[in-house]
């Protein structure tokens, strides 16, 4: 989806990105990985209570995590999004759905409100994160869980994208892709509020196409005979996307 103002997805372009935001889901969503990532935090953090933490996803599009975690069990679950994209059927499922633009605007709920708040892939497309980030502490209990994810820039695919095209392939001029997030910038900006619980990597399954693939096949079933910490090391090596979970320091 190319890049979008706030003005221009509410205005001429509303009909072009109801079309495309209505029918979205992000790889991670997908393919069942953002749940696991959750589901494990969540679980860690709350215990026995787990299934009734409340949840804000941001960017809910056509509300593809909600369906996911409702069907998992979580019942106290909210959305915002710039625009309503939500599907009918996923729309029963969230206690409540607001409208918000993150990069300017006060998430529309009060202080610690929410012992959990997700973040698939949208840090990246606001052009004020760093705002929605303090909002996401704000509305957060102490101690609650923020978990968001950005494009790898550290990763092979990435640095080699970078060394050959002098450009990062995930902020290609015609996506929608704004804010880089390396590791310097989430340390000064966000783990200043948040302390870090883990990190974890996200690889895309064509890394295992092409004449590479089947010596990525090897080592990576090799890697699962060793442990997850080996796995993890691959993941990193091949990661798309990045996955911050945090624990609110307030």
């Amino acid at each position: 989806m190319e890049y979008l103002t706030r003005e221009e997805l509410l205005g001429r372009n509303r009909n072009d990105a109801h079309e495309i935001l209505e029918n979205c889901a992000g790889k991670s969503i997908r393919d069942n990985f953002a749940f696991k990532v959750f589901d494990s935090a969540v679980k860690s953090n709350f215990g026995d209570k787990a299934r009734i933490a409340s949840v804000l996803d941001l960017g809910t599009a056509r509300g593809a995590f909600v369906e996911k975690i409702s069907a998992a069990g979580y019942l106290s679950v909210y959305g915002t999004d710039v625009d309503d994209y939500v599907r009918p059927d996923n729309k029963k499922l969230l206690k409540e759905f607001r409208t918000v633009d993150l990069s300017w605007d006060k998430i529309p709920w009060p202080d610690d409100h929410f012992d959990v708040v997700v973040a698939w892939c949208v840090l990246p497309h606001l052009e004020n994160p760093f705002h929605c980030v303090r909002e996401v502490r704000r509305v957060l209990k102490p101690g609650g869980i923020f978990i968001f994810t950005a494009p790898y820039l550290a990763s092979k695919p990435s640095a080699d994208y970078f060394v050959e095209r002098k450009d990062f392939g995930s902020y290609r001029a015609n996506n929608n892709h704004l804010v880089l997030f390396p590791s310097g910038v989430v340390k000064k900006s966000i783990l200043k509020y948040f302390d870090l619980i883990d990190i974890e990597y996200h690889f895309r399954p064509k890394v295992f196409l092409g004449w590479k693939g089947p010596i990525r096949k090897w080592l990576y079933r090799l890697a699962k005979l060793m442990g997850r910490v080996w796995i993890k090391k691959l993941a990193e090596r091949w990661a798309y996307n990045i996955v911050y979970v945090l624990r609110n320091k307030k």
